[in-house]
């Protein structure tokens, strides 16, 4: 009888699983918007300004998250606020805002150690990742989290600001595409 529901309560999860990645469309909103901030943050890296100001405008293109991905989820037809019934859509939400609780390490970066504020902002948001491949069946969100935290880390030291915002920019698109083929797959 214990097999029974386990079996049943692991079936149930799955079901909700699968509803949450057909209706959010394994988080594609977000990483498309978040190829375009990296972008920005890129162009950011280019200009002839101090690194406080540099900074500072890199926070500034935070807040373009949600704007930008609600966009895309119209385009896309994602439901980015997903299904209230299915817990899951509330567990993806607490994964994200754990990635607010660590930009207070990169905000004392701002002011203690302002060259790797962003080394420090690109391994927060790599190492965010990890949790939505469990959430969203994809180990492309697994591979890229681990390759992305561990790689900003040496590009950050080695290579400067400029580079390892390029290199976010890159990863997060074949982030993207990959979650594209991956939801080309999908049974509607």
């Amino acid at each position: 009888m214990s097999d029974v529901v386990t079996n049943l309560q692991v079936n149930s999860l799955n079901d909700l699983k699968q509803n949450n990645i057909r209706s959010q469309r394994r988080g594609l909103p977000f990483i498309v918007a978040s190829v375009i901030i990296w972008s920005l943050i890129a162009v950011i890296q280019l200009l002839p300004l101090d690194i406080t100001t540099k900074n500072l405008y890199t926070f500034f293109c935070s807040p373009l998250l949600m704007p930008i991905a609600f966009i895309t989820s119209k385009i896309i037809k994602a439901d980015i606020f997903g299904n209230k019934s299915n817990p899951l859509n509330s567990l993806g939400f607490i994964f994200t805002i754990n990635q607010m609780l660590y930009l207070l390490i990169v905000m004392w970066a701002f002011s203690i150690a302002p060259g790797s504020m962003l080394m420090i902002y690109a391994m927060v948001f790599s190492a965010h990742l990890l949790p939505f491949g469990w959430l969203y069946n994809s180990k492309s969100y697994t591979i890229i989290s681990v390759i992305a935290t561990i790689t900003a880390l040496i590009i950050g030291i080695n290579l400067g600001n400029f580079i390892l915002s390029i290199f976010m920019m890159s990863v997060e698109l074949i982030l993207a595409i990959s979650l594209g083929l991956q939801n080309r797959l999908l049974k509607d």
